[in-house]
C-alpha cells in the first residue's frame, strides 16, 4: 500500500504509539522503549550511551516532555513524516518532534527523529 493513499486517522493510528514510545523512553531514560520502533539504520544512529547523553543534555534544557500537538503530516509513496509541537516542563520556546515513519517489508518502522 501505498503511503500516499493513508488519510490522517490511519497516520495517526501508527504514528501515535511508536511517537508515545518514543517520548516514554526519552522520560524514564529507558533506550529500549525509545527505540522500539527504529529501523536498522536509525538504531546503527543512535546507541544508548549517545541517547543517555541527549537525554542529560535535554532534561537539563528543557525538563521532561509533555503533550504534543501535531502540525503536520507529508507523505511520500514509502514513508510519511509528522512534525508535532512538543512541549516540555520548562522549556522557555517550542520544541519541534519530526518523526518519519517508512514502509519496509510490509511493515511500519522509525526511519528518522528528531527534537530541536
Amino acid at each position: 500500500m501505498s503511503c500516499l493513499e493513508l488519510d490522517d486517522e490511519s497516520v495517526l493510528k501508527v504514528a501515535e504509539p511508536m511517537m508515545d514510545d518514543i517520548m516514554a523512553g526519552v522520560s524514564h531514560r529507558d533506550y529500549k522503549r525509545h527505540s522500539a520502533h527504529f529501523s536498522v539504520t536509525l538504531k546503527s544512529m543512535l546507541g544508548p550511551e549517545e541517547f543517555l547523553t541527549a537525554c542529560n543534555q535535554r532534561e537539563s534544557e528543557w525538563g521532561l516532555p509533555g503533550a504534543r500537538e501535531l502540525v503536520a503530516i507529508f507523505r511520500k509513496e514509502k514513508s510519511f513524516t509528522l512534525i508535532w509541537d512538543q512541549h516540555f516542563d520548562s522549556t522557555q520556546g517550542q520544541v519541534v518532534a519530526m518523526t518519519t515513519i517508512a514502509v519496509k517489508g510490509g511493515r511500519y518502522f522509525v526511519d528518522h527523529f528528531v527534537l530541536h
